[in-house]
């Protein structure tokens, strides 16, 4: 089995170089890290194509496990970026092997064996439902503190990620690591306050989404749906459908009702 985070110069070609220059101008000017996340994804499809993806960050914490907290997605639906991080994440293959502190790339098959990886929960029942067979990801990491990863997936007939698309996928890892750096200069931390602990648990306890759950606070914050729409990059029809969702789960028909079921949850 090869190291992990193997690393080779690649030599990028010019379309490629300004196509990155582009989308790491939009990484760096991104206000917040949901613009920041989504920005990445969107620009990275154009240079790396994949079928899924997604944008974790890692939280500073004291343990040496790190928490997966804020993930987005691009081309999956909420349930299965959930069944991800509440499920499969902790049978990931591929965690075992590589460097949280420091920024870097590989492939999947690079660190399993392809007949143990396709006999795993985690392709069985969450990469094979969602037609994708092959797996990339770049850890994101600034001055030895691990701050995410993004990951790709695509089909089988797609082909296996190469070298010169995981020297793209480096470069991208670079500035978004620089980008989250700027933004959280002392380490993420966006769950520790009891709080947002407490706003957490109760989203779990209605079994709400992650990206309804985007909604959810924007809502509670008194965003419009056009605003929201503009803040997550969605359409207002989405937005729409995300509120009633909410509106389902919590019993309630309206943005009052919403307001009432929260009261008492501080924010």
């Amino acid at each position: 089995m090869p190291p992990c985070n193997k690393q080779q110069t690649i030599e990028l070609d010019s379309t490629t170089w300004t196509a990155l220059n582009e989308l790491a101008l939009a990484i760096h000017a991104s206000h917040g890290v949901d613009k920041l996340q989504k920005e990445t994804l969107e620009g990275t499809i154009g240079l790396v194509p994949h079928r899924i993806a997604m944008f974790d960050l890692i939280e500073a914490a004291g343990s040496d496990v790190p928490r997966y907290v804020h993930p987005v997605s691009s081309g999956m639906d909420d349930r299965a970026l959930s069944d991800y991080y509440n499920r499969y994440a902790a049978m990931d293959y591929t965690t075992w092997c590589f460097d949280l502190h420091k920024v870097g790339v590989y492939r999947d098959l690079d660190l399993v064996d392809v007949e143990r990886r396709d006999a795993t929960p985690i392709y069985r029942k969450w990469m094979e439902p969602q037609g994708v067979y092959f797996g990339c990801t770049a850890t994101l990491a600034h001055n030895d503190s691990p701050l995410g990863s993004i990951t790709l997936f695509r089909e089988r007939t797609a082909g296996d990620f190469t070298d010169t698309e995981l020297a793209i996928l480096l470069e991208v890892a670079r500035h978004a690591s620089l980008a989250l750096a700027n933004l959280y200069p002392r380490g993420i931390k966006l769950t520790q306050t009891e709080d947002t602990n407490q706003l957490n648990a109760f989203i779990a306890e209605h079994d709400i989404q992650p990206r309804e759950a985007e909604v959810m606070r924007l809502m509670l914050d008194g965003k419009t749906n056009k605003q929201m729409a503009n803040e997550l990059f969605i359409s207002e029809s989405t937005v729409k459908k995300h509120v009633n969702a909410i509106y389902r789960k919590l019993g309630v028909s309206n943005r009052l009702g919403l307001m009432t079921a929260t009261q008492n949850i501080p924010r």
